[in-house]
Formats: C-alpha cells, structure tokens, sequence
C-alpha cells in the first residue's frame, strides 16, 4: 500500500524538480559576448566652458553677430518716392 501510493507522488515530485532545473527566467548573459561600440566621452570642463590650447577650462564667448550697413540704391515708392539710403 506503501508503493501504491508513495511511489507516484515520489515520481512525480522528482520529475517536476528536473524538469525545472533546467529552465530560468531570464538567462544568463554569455561570457563570450563582444562590447558594445560605444565610447564614453568625459565632460571635462561642464557645460559653457571648453578646453584653451593649454588644457584649461574656459567659459565660452558669446557669438555677437553685428548688423550689415548696406546701401538701398535707387528710387522705391513707399507712400511718397525715397531716393537711396544707408540702413542698419
């Protein structure tokens, strides 16, 4: 009676711990896998400042962008006739 009903639950006890042994939730990554191309890159100086020529962090300049003086030639008509003029 003993192996009636110990030797199923025995067999199927042992078949579900071998069949689990094997499987994972997320596998393992493999030793043999080759890095990804990325290059870190330091930010050395922060944002605003850049490197001299000497290897110093310096705040960056402002970029001013001037007007351009150019000469309207000519007559145009704009409410009355305008001989040429120098702009801004």
């Amino acid at each position: 009676m003993l192996t009636r009903h110990i030797l199923p639950i025995a067999l199927a006890a042992g078949t579900l711990m071998l069949s689990g042994a094997g499987s994972q939730a997320m596998p393992l990554v493999k030793p043999s896998a080759a890095p990804l191309p990325i290059e870190p890159v330091g930010w050395r100086c922060g944002p605003g400042w850049h490197m001299n020529h000497s290897g110093r962090c310096v705040p960056n300049r402002r970029v001013i962008i001037r007007p351009v003086r150019h000469w309207h030639p000519g007559f145009w008509y704009h409410g009355r006739w305008h001989p040429g003029y120098w702009s801004w």
